[in-house]
């Protein structure tokens, strides 16, 4: 089963882990739907308890979908949220 990793970067840049918090621990899901799905009850997970989060006060943040813990692995997907005023 493979293993995926779900990192959360501010928006600035998914290169710069300066801005980012990296799953170093990762979920063994079944397939690439599986990890979909939970990305995005990570996501509102986020959104629902993490609100204060300083992360989340920029205007756009992202949950990256990766074959390795670390930057520079495979992006799988990317999900994105922002802020419009």
């Amino acid at each position: 089963m493979p293993r995926y990793f779900f990192h959360i970067h501010d928006g600035y840049s998914v290169l710069d882990d300066s801005h980012s918090v990296l799953d170093d621990v990762g979920l063994d899901l079944p397939d690439i739907s599986a990890a979909r799905t939970a990305a995005i009850e990570l996501s509102g997970e986020i959104l629902k308890h993490d609100a204060m989060d300083p992360l989340l006060h920029h205007i756009s943040w992202q949950v990256e979908v990766s074959d390795s813990p670390e930057l520079g692995g495979r992006s799988l997907f990317v999900l994105q949220f922002s802020v419009e005023e």
